[in-house]
């Protein structure tokens, strides 16, 4: 690709600006970009990001500064051996244990890049308001027993019945079904 600017070199330097949501892209050579101040800003340094977590760690790792990471070198995981120092190096934790044994310091980041460091799926939060209704309901059932009629509580159990096969809760409407019976023969 040839340079946007002269039309005769081979462009190496990718300039890319977005000044109120107008984005303007400019491929340039070497010179061009000199010349324009694009290539004093040191495009060419070369950055290894599989290790830019552990050389941050590394600029801190003065025990006067921050006496924390000698604590940190110092823990180990007992199952694979990798300190907090390898994680933060290779950016990948070495086995399940490792999770439990820096929850402390992996936690936060966790969250911080996923918004949450529970998994609840993708129905999760769905499913945990039907257990939450369904606990109420058990609950609600209990203190009417207490306090019902056994005619009462026939009919109440009859219409949850009724509404826990039209919800396919068949479990449930197997359970009301013995209650059922449970008072019916007790008459």
């Amino acid at each position: 690709m040839l340079c946007d600017n002269c039309k005769k070199r081979e462009a190496n330097v990718r300039y890319s600006e977005n000044i109120n949501g107008v984005r303007r892209e400019l491929n340039l050579c070497e010179e061009c970009s000199k010349k324009l101040g694009i290539g004093e800003m040191g495009l060419d340094m070369p950055i290894n990001f599989s290790s830019f977590f552990g050389d941050f760690i590394e600029d801190f790792s003065n025990t006067e500064f921050m006496p924390m990471f000698d604590e940190l070198k110092a823990l180990k995981c007992d199952h694979c051996g990798y300190t907090f120092e390898d994680i933060a190096h290779n950016g990948k934790v070495g086995c399940a244990n490792c999770y439990d044994v820096f929850e402390d310091r992996l936690a936060p980041i966790i969250r911080r890049i996923q918004s949450s460091n529970h998994h609840v799926g993708r129905l999760g939060k769905q499913i945990d308001k039907k257990i939450e209704q369904k606990q109420g309901r058990k609950e609600e059932n209990e203190r009417n027993k207490k306090t019902k009629a056994p005619e009462e509580q026939l009919e109440e159990l009859k219409e949850n019945l009724k509404q826990a096969i039209k919800e396919e809760r068949y479990e449930e409407a197997a359970k009301l079904r013995d209650e059922i019976k449970k008072i019916e023969d007790n008459q």
